[in-house]
């Protein structure tokens, strides 16, 4: 004899999804949204590249000197930068990695004044010669890149 509750006709047991169902319709839309989402640019652009890459690496310039109780400098042209140490009363150029001379990337300039090349050098203690402001600029966009008197590196918003 057949109960209501074992009649595959009356709906009780038929209505609803189960939650092994949900799971996999949840997961075939995330993984569609991912598609979606990582076939985007990235929207990062170069001037915000170069700007990261130069203050992470003056904050590591800066950290070095400190390590090896020597000054060290970072020279800033309109087309890149280079870091230099100082051994036996001269600056020298440092071409280890991560402090290797490089080149901004394709359409970023750095402004560096009517007084030729920009010198930012840190002390073996880590203080900055002085406080300094970097100004890159790239198509329509501009960044700034501050060192603090106690020679903390930041990137800032654009230039006024």
């Amino acid at each position: 004899m057949m109960t209501p509750r074992n009649n595959p006709i009356s709906g009780d047991d038929a209505a609803g999804f189960t939650l092994v169902e949900l799971m996999v319709v949840l997961l075939i839309i995330g993984l569609m949204a991912s598609v979606v989402v990582f076939s985007f640019p990235s929207g990062s652009s170069d001037l915000e590249e170069d700007a990261q890459r130069f203050a992470a690496r003056t904050a590591a310039l800066r950290d070095n000197a400190i390590l090896q109780s020597r000054p060290m400098a970072v020279q800033v042209t309109p087309s890149g930068y280079s870091f230099l140490e100082r051994r036996k009363g001269s600056w020298l150029v440092i071409e280890d990695k991560p402090f290797v001379s490089t080149n901004w990337s394709s359409g970023v300039t750095a402004k560096t004044g009517e007084t030729g090349p920009m010198m930012i050098s840190f002390e073996s203690t880590g203080l900055p010669s002085e406080q300094a402001e970097l100004v890159l600029q790239g198509k329509e966009q501009s960044r700034r890149v501050l060192i603090a008197p106690m020679g903390d590196v930041k990137l800032a918003g654009a230039a006024p």
